[in-house]
């Protein structure tokens, strides 16, 4: 399971919760679940990896991480509009405030950020997958929310939307194209003029 995290705060935390939301430093995290120790996880957070042990009691979590224990409390605070959890999570006196979120929710809180500033908006693959069809032809005007094209990835079909309006500026990739995760697939100006 891919997870990213956006932390509020200068501690880093690691914890697992029984959903299996990762808690860190700021970037992404692989959560795998022990299939033989349910109770174990190994998570991969800024090119570390942990083994941890982790017994859930409400909303309190005792971990045993590299052989030392930490009780933990963690809190769901709400979800956001784009699909992240918001949790404070206390430890030893130090307390952090994360989002938690899926990829799809990561690339789209990327793209916003990027066409905040103005300028053009770079939309990249967040899995490996395969472009099923192109929806928009370069030099079209695009509105935000709106369909460029289509990606399979783990037998799903996904439409990759446009974050804000503008002009699709290029398009990286064509019909039947095999991609990689961060492979970019379109570009998108704001405030462009159709060709």
């Amino acid at each position: 399971m891919e997870l990213y995290v956006r932390q509020q705060g200068a501690a880093a935390a690691a914890a697992a919760t029984e959903s299996g939301e990762a808690l860190g430093q700021d970037g992404r995290a692989e959560v795998q679940r022990d299939l033989e120790h349910p109770q174990r996880w190994q998570i991969e957070l800024d090119g570390r990896t942990w083994v941890v042990d982790a017994v859930a009691s409400g909303a309190s979590r005792s971990l045993l991480i590299d052989g030392h224990q930490y009780e933990v409390l963690c809190q769901e605070e709400g979800r956001e509009e784009h699909g992240g959890s918001r949790f404070v999570v206390s430890c030893r006196g130090l307390e952090e405030r994360l989002e938690v979120l899926d990829p799809l929710a990561h690339e789209a809180l990327l793209a916003e950020d990027a066409a905040g500033v103005g300028g053009s908006q770079r939309v990249t693959a967040y899995m490996p997958g395969k472009v099923v069809k192109v929806l928009v032809e370069a030099g079209a005007r695009v509105e935000a929310g709106q369909g460029v094209l289509v990606l399979e990835a783990m037998k799903m079909e996904n439409e990759i939307q446009a974050e804000s309006s503008g002009v699709l500026a290029e398009i990286f990739v064509s019909e039947g194209q095999a991609v990689q995760g961060g492979d970019p697939l379109f570009e998108v100006v704001a405030g462009g003029e159709p060709e």
